[in-house]
């Protein structure tokens, strides 16, 4: 099973400001849902209270140290840690689980080395505020898909959808 990650981040390593984007990108959004649909995430508890609609077409557990935690939605699980959201994702024969942070959540995963691919929206712009993708050996993933476009009349900044496999 392979477990991913994936995010938007800007060229500073912004991933978020005030738990909430701080970018305007429909194709992000777009190519975010078409990838994760019919798979497991795993979602930090703050990211998690900051998504405005259900996660429809996938299973979605929230990872937190609060057992008495209560989602948003009853569909939706907690989880106490990533090692548990993988382990309940292989039970039941999934093919790939998405990380979808937020910075905690990515920092352990990586720490952990948990991940085998990872999909990154990169802009091309520098953006203000206070949550980071965390730094990773670009000497141990390779880069098996880049595609980049332009800023558009929907889309703040250019951008480049980047899908990383570990060596």
């Amino acid at each position: 099973m392979k477990i991913s990650i994936i995010t938007a981040r800007s060229k500073n390593g912004v991933i978020g400001s005030n738990n909430s984007l701080p970018w305007k990108m429909p194709s992000d959004m777009r190519f975010f849902k078409q990838t994760t649909i019919g798979h497991h995430v795993l979602v930090g508890r703050k990211t998690y209270e900051s998504f405005r609609v259900r996660l429809v077409e996938r299973s979605v557990s929230i990872l937190t140290t609060n057992s008495a935690y209560q989602p948003t939605y009853k569909e939706d699980q907690i989880i106490c840690s990533l090692e548990e959201g993988i382990k309940k994702a292989r039970e039941q024969n999934e093919t790939e689980v998405f990380i979808i942070g937020g910075e905690q959540i990515y920092k352990e995963a990586l720490n952990k080395n948990l991940v085998t691919n990872m999909y990154v929206t990169e802009l091309d712009a520098i953006i203000e505020g206070d949550a980071f993708f965390p730094d990773f050996d670009e000497a141990k993933w390779k880069i098996i898909r880049k595609d980049s476009f332009a800023a558009g009349e929907k889309n703040d900044y250019d951008y480049s959808f980047v899908l990383y496999e570990k060596k």
